[in-house]
């Protein structure tokens, strides 16, 4: 059975594309210019036929004052057309009294000007009747003083540079309209590129509908093979690392268990120690990786009563932690993430300063909670650097608190998951000052 083929008016790729983009917009100028260039040519026309009108007003008026009275009914109907239809009334028909509209002055003046006879014959010009506003009619006395009404049909179109301009401004717009439709619809999946590449290797990534031209489907399909091979990488160095992490808790336990039966208190007190800091170590990788493999869904929270019991604990172990800002203020918000993250903080203010104040306020849409100690403080240079995972500065934190440099990365990427932002700076009277700025609207 043969395979029907389809004749496809819309290319494969991406270079026939913007050529059929082009082609559009070329045929649509070429429109307008047709347009344009007829509407001219009509405007050549109305004038030719104004002209020509007024030379055969002024020819008629010769005519018909140098006829008999009898014969001018007759010859009106013979010197009438299709353009300029007239007739002859005598000198007892009522005289035109109606008023010239100012907008008939302009016409008025070109015949007049043209041809002087019509000045002298008092010509009087008058728009149609109701439903033929593009004819004219009027009137010319004769030597007499009798009169030649005559109408002009459709002299008044509308063939003016104004019309023509606008005439260019819509089809202009339009060739843009059409063209910026056309272009927008070949972006699209390059849009949708961009966005995914975003969130290559954060977690949150979704498969990229393969669509489009030929070499937009390519780069998708790239870059969804990319994304599952950065996938497996983390998911295997996530789960090597936790297994590890796992793993070593039942070696520690054994040597803290033979510690317990040494007869050298002083080696049993180093010993212990040491196991206290491998031990903050795995509880601190595990802690991240666990963050790291699944998100806590937000719920209503109250901030306020979280960094108070933080303080409220650290002060019932006997440290200085001091809390400013209201009692309640409620949010949207991952609780166990949200109070590991100021937990983090406040120890780490602790740990090397041995005291912290915490300070929550809100303005312009925005929550704002400051830690601060009065410690060492970090080198400018280093504090771009101790958000990052496994990260320690040697030079102004101490290295007895057991730590794996993993407390920031945490407090940083919770705090981002959220929506808000987290800084660290030094203060200019000594210290840290740790900033989370989270949207009230989460």
């Amino acid at each position: 059975m043969k395979r029907e083929r389809r004749i496809r008016l819309w290319p494969r790729g991406l270079v026939g594309r913007v050529m059929l983009v082009l082609l559009a917009s070329i045929g649509l100028v070429f429109v307008v210019s047709w347009t344009l260039y007829e509407h001219a040519e009509a405007y050549i026309e109305d004038g030719d036929r104004l002209d020509l009108i007024g030379e055969r007003l002024a020819t008629d008026v010769r005519v018909l004052d140098g006829a008999a009275p009898t014969t001018r009914p007759m010859l009106t109907t013979m010197l009438s057309t299709n353009d300029l239809r007239m007739i002859w009334l005598p000198v007892s028909a009522p005289p035109d009294r109606e008023g010239e509209p100012a907008r008939m002055s302009e016409l008025h003046r070109q015949l007049v000007a043209a041809n002087p006879v019509l000045a002298h014959a008092q010509l009087r010009l008058h728009p149609g009747r109701p439903g033929k506003w593009t004819d004219v009619t009027g009137t010319i006395l004769l030597a007499d003083h009798s009169q030649i009404r005559f109408t002009a049909p459709d002299i008044l179109r509308s063939h003016v540079v104004t019309r023509g301009l606008a005439t260019a401004t819509i089809v202009s717009l339009s060739v843009l309209l059409a063209a910026g439709m056309l272009v927008h619809a070949l972006s699209m999946p390059l849009r949708a590129l961009a966005t995914v590449a975003d969130t290559v290797g954060s977690g949150e990534w979704e498969p990229l509908e393969e669509k489009g031209p030929r070499e937009v489907r390519r780069l998708a399909h790239a870059i969804n093979e990319m994304q599952k091979r950065i996938t497996h990488l983390i998911e295997d160095r996530t789960e090597a690392l936790a297994a590890v992490s796992h793993d070593l808790r039942t070696p520690l336990a054994r040597l803290r268990l033979r510690a317990g039966f040494l007869a050298d208190a002083e080696s049993q007190e180093s010993i212990e120690a040491d196991i206290d800091e491998m031990e903050a170590m795995v509880g601190g990788v595990l802690a991240y990786l666990s963050g790291e493999k699944k998100r806590e869904p937000s719920r209503s929270i109250d901030l306020a009563a979280i960094l108070t019991t933080i303080a409220d604990d650290a002060h019932d172990r006997g440290a200085v932690v001091i809390y400013e800002g209201p009692h309640r203020l409620p949010m949207c918000l991952p609780p166990l993430a949200m109070k590991r993250v100021f937990t983090n903080l406040v120890e780490n203010a602790l740990h090397y300063a041995g005291s912290a104040s915490i300070r929550l306020t809100a303005e312009r849409g925005w929550v704002i909670v400051d830690v601060e100690d009065e410690g060492p403080g970090i080198p400018d240079l280093e504090i771009g650097r101790v958000t990052t995972a496994f990260y320690r500065v040697e030079t102004s934190r101490s290295r007895k608190t057991g730590g794996l440099g993993l407390g920031l990365a945490i407090v940083k990427r919770e705090v981002e998951r959220t929506g808000g932002s987290f800084t660290l700076e030094n203060r200019l009277t000594g210290g840290l000052r740790a900033r989370v700025m989270l949207l009230t609207a989460v």
